[in-house]
């Protein structure tokens, strides 16, 4: 069938049930789909320096008892209706817009509703797309029957009106004769009704078949996460994808920023059981950003599992903070056999209204795989606190929070917290960590109650000093709940705390994370008498913990020598076996040819050859610049080369379907494990159910290695050069 872009383009003029506007009129785009703002989190330790007899309790979302509020009811919906897709306010900001896709007969369906309250839901009559020789159903686009996963984008400020709401689906490229690309295909629309396609479709050929879309207000760009596959822990997995752009009709290629590890892997009983990430909806969220993170547990070693929602949280929508301790769900399936009991996905975002968050998601009776997924699914309401996902809770005895350094800090102060079983006082800390005169905790009038917006003073002072640049506030507190605070519209953290280098020299003390020895490795003298890490058999090696995230800058380096002439891994990230593929990083060297290697993501950049096969000391260096990699023997560059921004995806057959763009990395390096030295994990690694590989070693690096640095910055060639030198 024809695309689209041959619609006349209408306006909705009312969201009453079944109400279609007349042409030429256009209700304004809504706008209450902005949910950044100046409050500050507590959900996770990014903006604390220290706390005291508080623990972090995370809280999960409410399902509202009428659920489900919207079910598959119509001959072209099947049996099954799911709300991947998105859910926005009325255009006069009232009532409710769902777009969803259902699954019937063997394809995908995409669909619209609309409601005054969130619960009744009408499905007009949209006269766009034929069903059985009428069009008189609530199919509101169509490409091909695979196309679904429509998440519309209201983007108010769009000086085009006729693109003001933007459509994201998927198609996977399959329908005869069309066979269009694989991937994320997009649209735009003055009503979100009548759509017309971009002309330079798929905006992102993508091999992963889940993403959400959103439009990051703040930064002022459109962002995605999508389905990345890539081996972590022994098996080929459903891992977390990220681009952004400020050009809607152009994305760049997906890249790693998010695996499972082990803590999602400790429910499992039996073997090949292991945990996936099927999807992520992150979303700018006051001063920061949250990500519903849909976590699918694989409990048949092969497709079939429950999909449930936890929490993660972020500063820049890049990096995510996991949850403590033992993960609860942020939104947990229902009993077995309720509607909701098998699978939980999300809208890409949810709506703020008053002092509570309101999320659409859909659910489903049957798991993910189980055969049945032609019955039970569809659309429920689940509510939250504002600012509720986590709070600092204290119990009878007084527990603190200490902020970092604050900057900008100003006028009043305002708490969302829950303090009926106590009370709450602030303490205001200048620059040195000395309490601003007027400001201690005796001064404050203690804060008690329960509100989402609750003042703070001080004696007669009712804002917070003027006069100090930069500020931290120490809060006190007796049996309460802290969710988030407000010190001005503007506040930026003044002290910016990265990732620690892991920088060892055995014969000192080592800064960064322990290493963690593997096989016979041993720590003991090597010759001259200094300490150094010695590596002989095959399986020796030590892990660097902490070390999965290098970022966009890096340096790799380490002082060996080597008994042995054959290929040797420095440092390594890889499975141990098979390409190398997106998450995996290889440093290695090659003594026989003399030449020094880095694989990222892939990726490969290779030195000049240089003999070094005479068995004595050398320092080997890796940097990575943005991309830019410069390869080091002994202080000197041997090599050079650029790396591409996007991913090599690991596909079941075993291939390889690389999405490399010519852009700098958005995110950097994300690596599906920590770095290690020696060989590669002795491990089997499952592609898919019917597809094992066992790693042969015979990459071992044998002799003995010091001076080892995993540092968060590249090094000039002149700091390389002195590194080698000892200096």
């Amino acid at each position: 069938m024809k695309s689209p872009s041959h619609f006349t383009t209408l306006a909705l003029l009312s969201f009453a049930p079944g109400l279609v506007a007349q042409s030429g009129v256009r209700a304004a785009p809504p706008s209450a789909t902005d949910l950044s703002g100046a409050w500050q989190l507590f959900v996770d330790d990014s903006i604390v320096a220290e706390k005291r007899g508080v623990v972090r309790r995370y809280h999960a979302f409410e399902k509202d008892a009428r659920n489900p509020v919207l079910v598959a009811d119509r001959p072209w919906e099947g049996k099954v209706v799911y709300v991947y897709g998105s859910v926005l306010p009325g255009a006069d900001g009232r009532g409710y817009r769902m777009w969803y896709h259902a699954w019937a007969a063997g394809e995908y369906r995409n669909l619209y509703a609309t409601s005054p309250d969130g619960v009744r839901w009408e499905k007009p009559a949209l006269g766009l797309i034929d069903y059985e020789g009428s069009k008189a159903n609530n199919i509101f686009f169509r490409r091909t029957k695979e196309d679904h996963l429509p998440g519309v984008i209201a983007t108010p400020d769009d000086p085009d009106p006729a693109r003001r709401y933007k459509l994201v689906n998927y198609d996977y490229g399959r329908t005869k004769p069309n066979n269009l690309t694989s991937g994320f295909y997009g649209a735009y629309s003055a009503d979100g009704i009548h759509w017309t396609d971009v002309p330079s479709n798929p905006i992102l050929a993508d091999p992963g078949d889940v993403g959400n879309f959103g439009w990051d207000a703040r930064a002022k760009r459109y962002v995605a996460y999508t389905k990345i596959f890539a081996p972590v822990d022994g098996y080929r997995r459903r891992a977390v994808g990220y681009t952004a752009t400020a050009d809607f009709e152009k994305f760049p290629p997906s890249e790693l920023i998010l695996v499972p590890d082990k803590i999602d892997d400790r429910w499992v009983t039996q073997d090949k059981q292991h945990t996936d990430f099927y999807g992520l909806c992150g979303f700018p969220y006051e001063s920061g950003y949250i990500g519903l993170l849909w976590i699918f547990r694989i409990i048949d070693g092969k497709n079939d599992g429950p999909l449930f929602v936890e929490l993660v949280s972020s500063r820049d929508g890049v990096s995510w903070h996991r949850q403590e301790g033992n993960r609860p769900p942020l939104l947990d399936v229902g009993p077995k056999g309720s509607w909701d009991g098998g699978m939980i996905t999300t809208v890409n975002q949810p709506l703020v209204e008053g002092d509570r968050i309101k999320l659409f998601y859909g659910g489903s009776k049957h798991s993910h795989g189980s055969g049945t997924k032609d019955t039970g699914a569809g659309v429920g309401i689940a509510t939250l606190r504002k600012d509720g996902f986590a709070s600092l809770n204290a119990a009878a005895e007084t527990g603190s929070v200490t902020t970092r350094r604050l900057r900008g800090a100003r006028g009043p102060l305002r708490l969302n917290g829950d303090f009926r079983a106590g009370a709450l006082r602030v303490e205001v800390l200048d620059a040195s960590g000395r309490t601003v005169p007027g400001y201690g905790a005796n001064d404050c009038v203690a804060v008690a109650g329960d509100g989402i917006d609750l003042p703070v003073v001080w004696r007669d002072r009712a804002t917070l000093p003027e006069s100090a640049a930069e500020i931290s506030l120490r809060f006190h507190y007796t049996g309460g709940a802290l969710y988030s605070f407000h010190a001005g519209p503007a506040v930026t953290l003044a002290d910016n705390t990265g990732t620690a280098d892991l920088a060892i020299d055995f014969d000192r003390e080592q800064s960064g994370a322990p290493l963690v020895l593997r096989g016979s490795a041993k720590i003991q003298p090597a010759e001259g008498g200094n300490r150094a890490l010695a590596l002989k058999a095959a399986g020796d090696g030590a892990d660097f913990p902490g070390t999965a995230n290098l970022g966009r800058n890096f340096t790799l380096a380490a002082r060996v020598k080597m008994t042995g002439t054959q290929l040797a891994r420095l440092f390594s990230a890889h499975r141990g076996t098979g390409e190398f593929t997106t998450g995996e990083l290889v440093f290695d060297v090659n003594p026989r040819s003399g030449v020094v290697r880095l694989v990222v993501n892939g990726q490969r950049v290779l030195s000049h050859p240089r003999y070094f096969a005479d068995k004595q000391v050398h320092h080997f260096a890796a940097t990575y610049a943005n991309g830019d990699v410069a390869l080091y023997l002994d202080g000197v560059r041997v090599g050079d080369g650029r790396l591409r921004q996007g991913s090599a995806h690991l596909f079941s057959d075993r291939t390889i379907i690389e999405h490399f763009g010519a852009g700098r990395s958005e995110v950097g390096v994300t690596l599906v494990g920590d770095l290690r030295i020696g060989e590669d994990p002795g491990t089997r690694f499952i592609t898919s159910a019917t597809s094992e590989d066992n790693n042969q070693p015979t990459e071992q690096l044998s002799g003995s290695v010091d001076d080892i640095l995993v540092a968060r910055r590249a090094l000039s060639d002149a700091e390389v050069l002195a590194l080698s030198r000892g200096k």
